[in-house]
Parts: structure tokens; sequence; C-alpha cells
């Protein structure tokens, strides 16, 4: 009986597999460099939009372009940051349940990374360090874990001027509010970070209200759904400083009577040049962008 026979058929197979990933993802490269050529050229456009990095830089993203980082990981919030000229980056930043802030986009551990349960309800110890998982078509080209808020800030110490920092609020447990502020704010004082380079953003003003009865200056941002006038009411009534939005759900008129009212809009979203220049075209005060190479290019060299 040949042993060996099973294994060197599973092993071709790999590698045929492998070979042919790599074959589709090259003509998918091919072609949308092809379409990337036909999109808007730089030069046109504000320079005074803050360029963020949308969770760094990965979104695991299958075409234009392939990305194979996760979101919040160290790899894309360095390649937003000293790779492609990112102003700051945008971060979802979790409380363990022994108060240590962390980096993770959903809400369950189990839908991009090797653990289970929400962050909040687990001690940091068990989160820290988890390996993410996209599925093969990303897994073969990142070895990226789970990592602190602190790990991020000191990788910012490094630099010669500290970026602008945009923190999404990940925290569904009002009770908890009080908590997840302090976490949060009191690291980001162990690293002296200038409060006129943060804003937090969450979908319910209860919790920005506690970050503002700890910190009077913090930027307090108001993340909108589909309805972004509504949104833009709740953030005037409660005396927020701004909206944040996708910037497929908001118009130019939209935005700019926002403007008119003394609200900062930030919007969000973006890879190929046409959508990126659309966002850039409504002149926001930020965009977090999926797409933070692109969006330089856009804008030119300053």
């Amino acid at each position: 009986m040949n042993l060996t026979e099973p294994k060197q058929k599973a092993s071709f197979l790999n590698r045929k597999s492998t070979t042919l990933l790599i074959l589709v993802l090259g003509i998918a490269a091919l072609s949308l460099s092809v379409y990337n050529m036909l999109q808007p050229e730089s030069g046109i456009y504000s320079r005074n939009i803050l360029v963020m990095g949308h969770a760094g830089s990965g979104f695991f993203s299958p075409l234009n372009p392939y990305n194979p980082l996760p979101a919040n990981s160290m790899a894309s919030i360095v390649q937003a940051m000293e790779e492609d000229g990112a102003d700051g980056v945008e971060v979802d930043v979790h409380v363990s349940q022994d108060g240590v802030p962390i980096l993770y986009h959903d809400n369950t551990l189990e839908t991009m990374s090797e653990g289970t349960g929400v962050i909040a309800e687990l001690p940091a110890a068990e989160v820290v360090g988890l390996r993410y998982k996209g599925g093969p078509l990303y897994d073969l080209f990142h070895d990226e874990k789970i990592i602190t808020m602190e790990a991020m800030l000191q990788r910012f110490q490094t630099y010669p001027e500290l970026p602008y920092l945009h923190i999404d609020i990940r925290n569904q447990d009002a009770t908890q509010n009080a908590f997840y502020a302090k976490s949060v704010l009191n690291l980001l004082r162990k690293y002296n970070y200038p409060v006129e380079k943060l804003a937090f953003i969450f979908n319910d003003p209860a919790i920005l209200h506690t970050v503002r009865e700890l910190e009077p200056e913090a930027m307090l941002m108001l993340d909108a759904g589909e309805d972004f006038d509504l949104t833009a009411k709740q953030a005037l009534d409660n005396q927020l400083h701004g909206v944040t939005a996708n910037g497929k759900h908001v118009s130019r008129e939209q935005l700019l009577r926002a403007r008119a009212q003394g609200l900062q809009v930030v919007l969000f979203g973006g890879k190929s040049k046409g959508s990126i220049a659309k966002m850039l075209e409504m002149e926001p005060d930020a965009i977090q962008v999926n797409n933070v190479k692109r969006m330089r290019a856009l804008l030119g060299s300053e």
C-alpha cells in the first residue's frame, strides 16, 4: 500500500489551487489597473481635507485593490501612516473586561479571528494576540494578530509628529459608558496625546456626553446611518461637534447644509478613484478612506 500517494496528490492540488488563485488575482489586478487609468486625475481638490486611514487600511478587500490586511491590524496602520502618507487613522476601540483598550472592528471575535465571544466580557490576556482569520484568500498573505491600542500609541511615539486619531467607540452596554471612557482617556493621557488631534465617534449621544464630562475639549462626532439629515439634527440638539457618514449616503447639498450649521463632517469609505473623487468633490473636513494611496494620488503633491 502506497501511503505517500495521497499526500503527493494533496500537495499537487494545493499547489494547483495556489497557482490558480495567483493567476485570477493577477488578471483582476491588470483589469483594475486599466479601469483606474480611466478614472479622474489629481490636482483639482481641496488640500484642507484630512486623509484618514479607515480602520488603518485593511478590510480583507478582494478587489480594487486586493488587500489581505485585517481592519485595525498593526500592518494596516503602518501601511496607512508610513507607506501611503495618511494624516491619521480611524480605529475601532473595544475595552476588555479588565479595562484594556483593544483594536478590533466587529462586535464579536468569531467573525474575524480565531477567538470567540465579546471583548468587553473577556480579560485582555484572552484577546490580545489572537490571530485574524479572513479565509484562505487572505490568510495566506498576512500573519496579523489583534493588538492593544497601547501598541499603536507606542508606534506613534516614534513618529516626528503624532497623527490625527479618530476613535470609533465599540461599546454596546450603556452601563459601562464611564468605564469605557475612563479606560480609553487614561491611556491617551498616559501618552500625552493632544486632544486637538482626537475625535470620538458613536451612533448614540449618551457615551459621547460621558466622554465630554471627562474631557471637555474632546471632539465628539455622531455616526450617521442612511438618514444624514436626522443625524445632523441630533448632533446639533446634543451640542456635538459633527457627523460621520458613509460617502454613499450623503449629498454635497446635505453636507454644505450641515457645515453652514456649524457642524464638521467626516466621510468614510471609497476604494476606487471614482468613489474617492466623489467624496473629495463634497469637500468634507476629513475622509476616512479605504484606499489612502489613491486619495493621496488624487490630491497630488502638496
